[in-house]
Protein backbone atom coordinates (compact mmCIF):
# COMPACT_ATOMS: atom_id res chain seq x y z
CA UNK A 1 0.00 0.00 0.00
CA UNK A 2 3.19 2.34 -0.04
CA UNK A 3 1.99 3.37 -3.40
CA UNK A 4 -1.17 4.93 -2.18
CA UNK A 5 0.58 7.10 0.79
CA UNK A 6 2.80 8.78 -1.95
CA UNK A 7 -0.49 9.49 -3.70
CA UNK A 8 -2.15 10.47 -0.77
CA UNK A 9 1.14 12.83 -0.36
CA UNK A 10 1.07 14.16 -4.37
CA UNK A 11 -3.05 14.66 -4.34
CA UNK A 12 -3.65 16.13 -1.13
CA UNK A 13 -3.50 19.98 -1.34
CA UNK A 14 -5.42 18.95 -4.54
CA UNK A 15 -8.10 17.38 -2.75
CA UNK A 16 -8.17 20.02 0.28
CA UNK A 17 -8.75 22.52 -2.95
CA UNK A 18 -11.35 20.20 -4.41
CA UNK A 19 -13.17 19.85 -1.11
CA UNK A 20 -13.11 23.94 -1.04
CA UNK A 21 -15.79 23.46 -4.75
CA UNK A 22 -19.40 22.74 -4.61
CA UNK A 23 -20.71 18.95 -4.94
CA UNK A 24 -21.69 18.26 -8.15
CA UNK A 25 -24.03 15.75 -9.47
CA UNK A 26 -23.86 16.68 -13.17
CA UNK A 27 -21.61 17.68 -15.81
CA UNK A 28 -20.41 21.16 -17.44
CA UNK A 29 -22.97 20.92 -19.76
CA UNK A 30 -26.30 20.30 -17.43
CA UNK A 31 -24.80 23.05 -16.02
CA UNK A 32 -24.45 25.38 -19.07
CA UNK A 33 -28.33 24.51 -19.06
CA UNK A 34 -29.86 24.97 -15.68
CA UNK A 35 -27.39 27.25 -14.19
CA UNK A 36 -25.54 29.08 -16.96
CA UNK A 37 -28.60 29.91 -19.08
CA UNK A 38 -31.00 30.70 -16.36
CA UNK A 39 -28.49 33.54 -15.10
CA UNK A 40 -27.83 35.04 -18.27
CA UNK A 41 -32.21 34.77 -18.75
CA UNK A 42 -32.24 36.43 -15.95
CA UNK A 43 -29.78 39.01 -16.05
CA UNK A 44 -31.57 40.28 -19.69
CA UNK A 45 -35.07 39.85 -17.89
CA UNK A 46 -33.53 42.93 -15.20
CA UNK A 47 -32.08 44.61 -18.21
CA UNK A 48 -34.97 45.05 -20.38
CA UNK A 49 -37.28 45.89 -17.55
CA UNK A 50 -34.95 48.70 -17.23
CA UNK A 51 -35.21 49.68 -20.39
CA UNK A 52 -39.20 49.57 -19.96
CA UNK A 53 -39.89 50.77 -16.86
CA UNK A 54 -37.34 53.16 -15.85
CA UNK A 55 -36.86 54.43 -19.51
CA UNK A 56 -39.16 55.61 -22.28
CA UNK A 57 -39.53 52.41 -24.10
CA UNK A 58 -41.65 54.20 -27.17
CA UNK A 59 -42.08 57.77 -28.72
CA UNK A 60 -44.64 58.20 -30.27
CA UNK A 61 -44.44 61.50 -32.97
CA UNK A 62 -47.52 63.53 -32.11
CA UNK A 63 -48.88 66.88 -33.61
CA UNK A 64 -48.25 69.89 -32.46
CA UNK A 65 -51.32 70.89 -31.23
CA UNK A 66 -50.82 68.15 -28.77
CA UNK A 67 -50.05 69.23 -25.00
CA UNK A 68 -47.50 67.10 -22.97
CA UNK A 69 -50.11 65.01 -21.27
CA UNK A 70 -51.73 64.39 -24.50
CA UNK A 71 -48.16 62.81 -25.84
CA UNK A 72 -47.63 60.67 -22.07
CA UNK A 73 -50.82 59.72 -22.87
CA UNK A 74 -50.04 58.85 -26.34
CA UNK A 75 -47.11 57.06 -25.70
CA UNK A 76 -48.53 54.77 -23.00
CA UNK A 77 -51.23 53.90 -24.91
CA UNK A 78 -49.35 52.93 -27.68
CA UNK A 79 -47.49 50.75 -25.60
CA UNK A 80 -49.85 49.10 -24.18
CA UNK A 81 -52.54 49.11 -27.48
CA UNK A 82 -49.75 47.52 -29.67
CA UNK A 83 -48.54 48.56 -32.76
CA UNK A 84 -47.81 47.60 -36.37
CA UNK A 85 -45.46 47.51 -39.31
CA UNK A 86 -45.86 48.97 -42.80
CA UNK A 87 -42.73 49.03 -44.61
CA UNK A 88 -42.01 52.79 -46.20
CA UNK A 89 -42.25 51.35 -49.32
CA UNK A 90 -45.71 50.12 -48.91
CA UNK A 91 -49.16 52.67 -49.06
CA UNK A 92 -51.00 52.21 -45.76
CA UNK A 93 -54.03 50.45 -45.81
CA UNK A 94 -57.58 52.20 -45.56
CA UNK A 95 -58.75 49.64 -43.97
CA UNK A 96 -57.92 49.70 -39.94
CA UNK A 97 -58.64 45.13 -39.93
CA UNK A 98 -55.85 45.21 -42.58
CA UNK A 99 -53.27 47.00 -40.92
CA UNK A 100 -53.04 44.48 -38.01
CA UNK A 101 -52.30 42.08 -39.75
CA UNK A 102 -48.45 42.83 -39.00
CA UNK A 103 -49.37 43.83 -35.42
CA UNK A 104 -46.26 43.65 -33.25
CA UNK A 105 -47.30 42.02 -29.79
CA UNK A 106 -44.31 40.60 -28.17
CA UNK A 107 -42.52 43.73 -26.97
CA UNK A 108 -44.22 44.09 -23.48
CA UNK A 109 -43.82 40.59 -22.34
CA UNK A 110 -40.43 39.86 -23.08
CA UNK A 111 -39.84 40.21 -19.19
CA UNK A 112 -42.09 37.65 -18.23
CA UNK A 113 -41.14 35.18 -21.31
CA UNK A 114 -37.23 35.73 -20.08
CA UNK A 115 -38.69 34.37 -16.53
CA UNK A 116 -40.99 31.38 -18.45
CA UNK A 117 -37.91 30.39 -20.06
CA UNK A 118 -35.34 30.64 -17.01
CA UNK A 119 -38.12 28.57 -15.48
CA UNK A 120 -38.21 25.80 -18.28
CA UNK A 121 -34.56 25.57 -18.42
CA UNK A 122 -34.30 25.09 -14.45
CA UNK A 123 -37.01 22.65 -14.58
CA UNK A 124 -34.98 19.04 -15.61
CA UNK A 125 -32.72 20.04 -13.18
CA UNK A 126 -35.73 20.50 -10.16
CA UNK A 127 -37.38 17.11 -11.35
CA UNK A 128 -33.78 15.35 -11.09
CA UNK A 129 -33.29 16.56 -7.79
CA UNK A 130 -36.67 15.56 -6.31
CA UNK A 131 -36.37 12.36 -7.69
CA UNK A 132 -32.80 11.51 -7.29
CA UNK A 133 -32.64 12.97 -3.74
CA UNK A 134 -36.17 11.57 -2.12
CA UNK A 135 -37.11 8.52 -4.17
CA UNK A 136 -33.79 6.82 -5.00
CA UNK A 137 -33.44 4.78 -1.66
CA UNK A 138 -30.21 6.64 -1.21
CA UNK A 139 -29.08 9.87 0.32
CA UNK A 140 -27.41 10.66 -2.77
CA UNK A 141 -26.68 14.34 -1.57
CA UNK A 142 -25.36 13.60 1.71
CA UNK A 143 -22.95 10.87 0.48
CA UNK A 144 -21.34 13.09 -1.54
CA UNK A 145 -20.90 15.93 0.95
CA UNK A 146 -19.33 13.72 3.39
CA UNK A 147 -16.73 11.88 0.17
CA UNK A 148 -15.87 15.65 -0.63
CA UNK A 149 -15.37 16.51 2.94
CA UNK A 150 -12.84 13.74 3.30
CA UNK A 151 -10.40 14.99 1.24
CA UNK A 152 -9.18 17.68 3.43
CA UNK A 153 -8.89 14.78 6.08
CA UNK A 154 -5.96 12.99 6.99
CA UNK A 155 -5.11 9.44 5.17
CA UNK A 156 -6.25 7.51 8.63
CA UNK A 157 -9.70 9.45 9.24
CA UNK A 158 -10.43 9.23 5.99
CA UNK A 159 -9.80 5.91 5.22
CA UNK A 160 -12.56 5.22 8.26
CA UNK A 161 -15.05 7.60 6.66
CA UNK A 162 -14.51 5.86 3.40
CA UNK A 163 -14.88 2.45 4.97
CA UNK A 164 -18.62 4.13 6.22
CA UNK A 165 -19.63 5.19 2.88
CA UNK A 166 -18.64 1.78 1.40
CA UNK A 167 -20.84 -0.16 4.34
CA UNK A 168 -23.71 2.62 2.89
CA UNK A 169 -23.15 1.52 -0.43
CA UNK A 170 -22.98 -1.92 0.19
CA UNK A 171 -26.33 -2.01 2.31
CA UNK A 172 -28.37 0.26 -0.48
CA UNK A 173 -27.10 -1.97 -3.03
CA UNK A 174 -27.56 -5.26 -1.71
CA UNK A 175 -31.16 -4.40 -1.46
CA UNK A 176 -31.60 -4.15 -4.89
CA UNK A 177 -33.44 -7.03 -6.58
CA UNK A 178 -36.55 -7.15 -9.01
CA UNK A 179 -38.71 -9.29 -6.68
CA UNK A 180 -38.99 -6.36 -4.88
CA UNK A 181 -41.57 -3.16 -4.24
CA UNK A 182 -44.19 -2.44 -6.51
CA UNK A 183 -47.95 -4.05 -6.64
CA UNK A 184 -47.67 -8.34 -8.11
CA UNK A 185 -43.74 -8.57 -7.91
CA UNK A 186 -44.16 -12.08 -9.20
CA UNK A 187 -46.29 -11.27 -11.99
CA UNK A 188 -43.93 -8.03 -13.11
CA UNK A 189 -40.71 -10.10 -13.03
CA UNK A 190 -42.34 -12.87 -15.15
CA UNK A 191 -43.11 -9.77 -17.52
CA UNK A 192 -39.53 -7.95 -16.88
CA UNK A 193 -37.75 -11.57 -17.96
CA UNK A 194 -39.75 -12.15 -20.56
CA UNK A 195 -39.06 -8.82 -22.63
CA UNK A 196 -35.68 -8.38 -20.92
CA UNK A 197 -36.39 -5.24 -19.55
CA UNK A 198 -36.72 -3.33 -16.23
CA UNK A 199 -36.31 -0.49 -15.41
CA UNK A 200 -36.79 1.35 -11.44
CA UNK A 201 -35.11 1.18 -8.20
CA UNK A 202 -35.30 -2.37 -7.68
CA UNK A 203 -33.93 -3.66 -10.89
CA UNK A 204 -30.03 -1.46 -9.96
CA UNK A 205 -30.68 1.23 -12.87
CA UNK A 206 -33.00 4.16 -11.26
CA UNK A 207 -30.03 6.90 -11.51
CA UNK A 208 -28.99 6.19 -14.19
CA UNK A 209 -32.42 6.07 -16.71
CA UNK A 210 -33.65 9.27 -14.20
CA UNK A 211 -29.87 10.88 -15.36
CA UNK A 212 -30.72 9.81 -18.77
CA UNK A 213 -34.05 11.08 -18.88
CA UNK A 214 -33.14 14.61 -17.54
CA UNK A 215 -30.38 15.17 -20.08
CA UNK A 216 -33.23 14.40 -22.75
CA UNK A 217 -35.62 16.73 -21.14
CA UNK A 218 -32.62 19.39 -20.49
CA UNK A 219 -32.64 18.89 -25.07
CA UNK A 220 -35.89 18.78 -25.29
CA UNK A 221 -36.26 21.76 -23.57
CA UNK A 222 -33.28 23.61 -25.59
CA UNK A 223 -35.02 22.94 -28.87
CA UNK A 224 -38.78 23.30 -28.22
CA UNK A 225 -37.01 26.59 -27.03
CA UNK A 226 -36.29 27.84 -30.18
CA UNK A 227 -39.85 27.25 -31.30
CA UNK A 228 -41.45 28.54 -28.72
CA UNK A 229 -39.51 31.91 -29.56
CA UNK A 230 -40.64 31.97 -33.19
CA UNK A 231 -44.59 31.81 -31.82
CA UNK A 232 -43.65 34.32 -29.22
CA UNK A 233 -42.28 36.67 -31.17
CA UNK A 234 -45.06 36.05 -34.64
CA UNK A 235 -42.26 35.58 -36.60
CA UNK A 236 -42.23 32.95 -39.31
CA UNK A 237 -38.97 30.43 -39.23
CA UNK A 238 -37.30 32.25 -36.23
CA UNK A 239 -35.62 29.20 -35.57
CA UNK A 240 -33.16 29.67 -38.30
CA UNK A 241 -32.67 33.59 -37.69
CA UNK A 242 -29.17 32.82 -36.80
CA UNK A 243 -28.70 31.70 -40.04
CA UNK A 244 -30.14 34.40 -41.86
CA UNK A 245 -28.24 36.68 -39.80
CA UNK A 246 -24.96 34.49 -40.95
CA UNK A 247 -25.93 34.43 -44.64
CA UNK A 248 -26.78 38.70 -44.46
CA UNK A 249 -23.11 39.37 -42.67
CA UNK A 250 -21.51 37.09 -45.56
CA UNK A 251 -23.51 39.23 -47.99
CA UNK A 252 -22.99 42.22 -46.68
CA UNK A 253 -26.61 43.10 -46.19
CA UNK A 254 -27.96 45.27 -42.85
CA UNK A 255 -28.95 42.00 -40.93
CA UNK A 256 -30.08 44.36 -38.13
CA UNK A 257 -32.97 45.90 -40.77
CA UNK A 258 -35.37 42.88 -39.94
CA UNK A 259 -39.09 42.92 -39.88
CA UNK A 260 -38.84 40.76 -36.62
CA UNK A 261 -37.68 43.65 -34.47
CA UNK A 262 -38.69 46.79 -36.44
CA UNK A 263 -38.05 49.87 -34.74
CA UNK A 264 -40.38 52.04 -36.44
CA UNK A 265 -44.09 51.68 -36.38
CA UNK A 266 -47.44 52.77 -36.91
CA UNK A 267 -49.85 53.38 -34.29
CA UNK A 268 -53.86 53.77 -34.32
CA UNK A 269 -55.88 55.06 -31.75
CA UNK A 270 -59.20 57.23 -30.61
CA UNK A 271 -59.04 60.10 -28.90
CA UNK A 272 -62.25 61.01 -27.44
CA UNK A 273 -63.48 64.39 -27.72
CA UNK A 274 -66.58 66.60 -25.91
CA UNK A 275 -69.04 66.28 -29.22
CA UNK A 276 -67.06 63.66 -31.33
CA UNK A 277 -63.87 61.12 -31.74
CA UNK A 278 -61.13 61.51 -33.41
CA UNK A 279 -58.84 58.77 -34.96
CA UNK A 280 -55.27 59.32 -35.03
CA UNK A 281 -52.52 57.48 -36.97
CA UNK A 282 -48.89 57.75 -35.59
CA UNK A 283 -45.70 56.93 -35.81
CA UNK A 284 -43.74 56.21 -33.39
CA UNK A 285 -40.00 54.31 -32.50
CA UNK A 286 -38.94 51.39 -30.00
CA UNK A 287 -35.79 52.00 -28.59
CA UNK A 288 -36.20 49.04 -26.64
CA UNK A 289 -36.32 47.16 -30.11
CA UNK A 290 -32.51 48.24 -30.08
CA UNK A 291 -32.05 45.80 -27.40
CA UNK A 292 -34.54 42.94 -28.39
CA UNK A 293 -32.50 42.82 -31.33
CA UNK A 294 -29.08 42.24 -30.67
CA UNK A 295 -30.33 39.90 -27.34
CA UNK A 296 -32.65 37.70 -29.10
CA UNK A 297 -29.57 37.12 -31.93
CA UNK A 298 -27.38 36.31 -28.95
CA UNK A 299 -30.26 33.86 -27.63
CA UNK A 300 -30.33 32.39 -30.32
CA UNK A 301 -26.81 31.38 -31.01
CA UNK A 302 -26.83 30.74 -27.20
CA UNK A 303 -29.52 28.32 -27.02
CA UNK A 304 -28.44 26.72 -30.72
CA UNK A 305 -25.01 26.11 -28.90
CA UNK A 306 -26.67 24.55 -25.92
CA UNK A 307 -28.80 22.00 -28.05
CA UNK A 308 -25.87 20.85 -29.96
CA UNK A 309 -24.18 20.64 -26.66
CA UNK A 310 -26.77 18.36 -25.09
CA UNK A 311 -27.04 16.34 -27.67
CA UNK A 312 -23.45 14.90 -27.79
CA UNK A 313 -23.81 14.92 -23.93
CA UNK A 314 -27.45 12.54 -24.50
CA UNK A 315 -25.18 10.32 -26.41
CA UNK A 316 -21.61 10.24 -24.25
CA UNK A 317 -24.17 9.68 -21.33
CA UNK A 318 -25.69 6.56 -23.93
CA UNK A 319 -21.90 5.16 -24.26
CA UNK A 320 -20.33 6.05 -20.61
CA UNK A 321 -23.18 4.51 -18.35
CA UNK A 322 -25.52 2.59 -20.20
CA UNK A 323 -23.24 0.44 -22.81
CA UNK A 324 -22.07 -2.65 -20.77
CA UNK A 325 -18.63 -2.45 -22.45
CA UNK A 326 -17.62 1.16 -20.45
CA UNK A 327 -19.33 0.10 -16.87
CA UNK A 328 -17.27 -2.96 -16.68
CA UNK A 329 -14.32 -1.36 -17.81
CA UNK A 330 -14.78 1.84 -15.49
CA UNK A 331 -14.75 -0.96 -12.62
CA UNK A 332 -12.01 -2.87 -14.04
CA UNK A 333 -9.47 0.12 -13.84
CA UNK A 334 -10.01 0.58 -9.67
CA UNK A 335 -9.99 -3.29 -9.70
CA UNK A 336 -6.56 -3.24 -11.32
CA UNK A 337 -5.57 -0.96 -9.24
CA UNK A 338 -6.07 -3.13 -6.24
CA UNK A 339 -4.79 -6.50 -8.13
CA UNK A 340 -8.32 -7.75 -7.68
CA UNK A 341 -8.48 -8.46 -11.84
CA UNK A 342 -5.94 -9.58 -14.16
CA UNK A 343 -6.64 -10.12 -17.73
CA UNK A 344 -4.31 -13.01 -18.10
CA UNK A 345 -5.71 -14.74 -15.04
CA UNK A 346 -7.58 -17.65 -16.24
CA UNK A 347 -9.17 -18.45 -12.92
CA UNK A 348 -12.60 -19.33 -13.37
CA UNK A 349 -13.75 -18.45 -9.92
CA UNK A 350 -11.95 -15.00 -9.68
CA UNK A 351 -13.56 -14.27 -13.28
CA UNK A 352 -16.72 -14.82 -12.05
CA UNK A 353 -16.58 -13.19 -8.98
CA UNK A 354 -14.93 -10.01 -10.57
CA UNK A 355 -17.93 -10.25 -13.36
CA UNK A 356 -20.92 -10.65 -10.55
CA UNK A 357 -19.18 -8.29 -9.08
CA UNK A 358 -20.15 -5.84 -12.19
CA UNK A 359 -23.56 -6.73 -13.01
CA UNK A 360 -24.91 -8.76 -10.07
CA UNK A 361 -23.88 -6.66 -7.43
CA UNK A 362 -22.68 -3.04 -8.45
CA UNK A 363 -25.85 -3.09 -11.17
CA UNK A 364 -25.59 -0.08 -13.26
CA UNK A 365 -26.69 2.84 -10.20
CA UNK A 366 -23.69 1.29 -8.03
CA UNK A 367 -21.69 2.24 -11.05
CA UNK A 368 -23.07 5.58 -11.31
CA UNK A 369 -22.51 6.44 -8.01
CA UNK A 370 -18.92 5.59 -8.06
CA UNK A 371 -18.86 8.07 -11.86
CA UNK A 372 -20.09 10.66 -9.25
CA UNK A 373 -17.55 10.15 -6.73
CA UNK A 374 -14.98 10.03 -8.99
CA UNK A 375 -16.17 13.49 -10.71
CA UNK A 376 -16.28 14.78 -7.02
CA UNK A 377 -12.66 13.64 -5.50
CA UNK A 378 -9.66 11.97 -7.01
CA UNK A 379 -8.88 8.59 -8.14
CA UNK A 380 -7.19 7.17 -4.53
CA UNK A 381 -10.45 7.92 -2.60
CA UNK A 382 -12.75 6.11 -5.80
CA UNK A 383 -9.90 3.06 -5.12
CA UNK A 384 -10.66 2.92 -1.59
CA UNK A 385 -14.04 2.28 -2.00
CA UNK A 386 -13.99 0.18 -4.78
CA UNK A 387 -11.27 -1.86 -2.92
CA UNK A 388 -14.08 -1.80 0.44
CA UNK A 389 -16.70 -2.95 -1.52
CA UNK A 390 -14.94 -5.61 -3.53
CA UNK A 391 -13.31 -7.19 0.03
CA UNK A 392 -17.07 -6.81 1.24
CA UNK A 393 -18.77 -8.66 -1.96
CA UNK A 394 -15.53 -10.86 -1.99
CA UNK A 395 -16.15 -12.30 1.45
CA UNK A 396 -19.78 -12.73 1.48
CA UNK A 397 -19.38 -14.86 -1.61
CA UNK A 398 -17.26 -17.00 0.18
CA UNK A 399 -19.34 -17.57 3.20
CA UNK A 400 -22.39 -18.10 0.61
CA UNK A 401 -20.00 -20.55 -1.36
CA UNK A 402 -18.69 -22.32 1.85
CA UNK A 403 -22.54 -22.71 3.29
CA UNK A 404 -23.16 -24.18 0.11
CA UNK A 405 -20.68 -27.38 0.08
CA UNK A 406 -21.65 -27.71 3.81
CA UNK A 407 -25.24 -28.18 2.92
CA UNK A 408 -24.28 -30.22 0.18
CA UNK A 409 -22.26 -32.51 2.06
CA UNK A 410 -25.37 -32.89 4.94
CA UNK A 411 -27.46 -34.03 1.93
CA UNK A 412 -25.63 -36.42 -0.01
CA UNK A 413 -24.70 -38.30 3.06
CA UNK A 414 -21.51 -40.81 2.56
CA UNK A 415 -19.34 -38.90 0.55
CA UNK A 416 -17.67 -40.63 -2.66
CA UNK A 417 -14.05 -40.95 -1.35
CA UNK A 418 -12.56 -39.89 -4.75
CA UNK A 419 -13.13 -36.19 -4.37
CA UNK A 420 -12.18 -34.60 -0.92
CA UNK A 421 -10.44 -31.45 0.13
CA UNK A 422 -9.41 -30.87 3.38
CA UNK A 423 -10.75 -27.30 4.85
CA UNK A 424 -8.87 -24.86 7.33
CA UNK A 425 -10.81 -26.04 10.27
CA UNK A 426 -9.19 -29.73 9.84
CA UNK A 427 -12.86 -31.41 8.63
CA UNK A 428 -13.02 -33.74 5.51
CA UNK A 429 -14.98 -32.36 3.26
CA UNK A 430 -16.61 -34.41 0.37
CA UNK A 431 -18.06 -33.68 -2.98
CA UNK A 432 -18.72 -34.15 -6.38
CA UNK A 433 -17.29 -31.74 -8.45
CA UNK A 434 -15.70 -27.82 -7.79
CA UNK A 435 -12.97 -25.67 -9.92
CA UNK A 436 -9.97 -26.60 -8.47
CA UNK A 437 -8.87 -22.65 -8.27
CA UNK A 438 -12.37 -22.78 -5.36
CA UNK A 439 -10.89 -25.20 -3.78
CA UNK A 440 -7.86 -24.09 -3.06
CA UNK A 441 -9.49 -20.20 -2.25
CA UNK A 442 -11.13 -22.53 0.84
CA UNK A 443 -7.67 -23.93 2.20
Amino acid sequence: MLRFKILDHILGPVGVYEGLRTVHDDNYVDRLSHYYTVIFLLFMQITVVTNEYVGDPIHCFCPTEFTYNEIDYTNYLCWVANTYQIPFSKPIPANYEVRRTDEITYYQWVPLILLLMAFLFKLPRNIWKYFAYTHSGIGLKRMLDLVKMTQGDTPEDRKKKLKTVAMFLDQWMTNISPHRGGCFPNQRSKVIGYFGIGIGRHHGNYLVFLCLFTKCLFLLNAVGQLFFLNEFLGSDKFYIYGYEVIQSILTENDWSRTHRFPRVTLCDFDLRQMTNVQRWTLQCVLPVNLYNEKFFIFLWFWITIVAVLTFFNVLYTVLLIVVPFNRKSFIKKYLKIIDAYDRENKDLFTQKLTRDFVDKYLHQDGIFLLKLITSNCNTVMVTDIVQELFDVYKKRQLNLETNGVAHFVHEQGEPNPRHHVTPRKGRTVHIREMPKAYLESLV
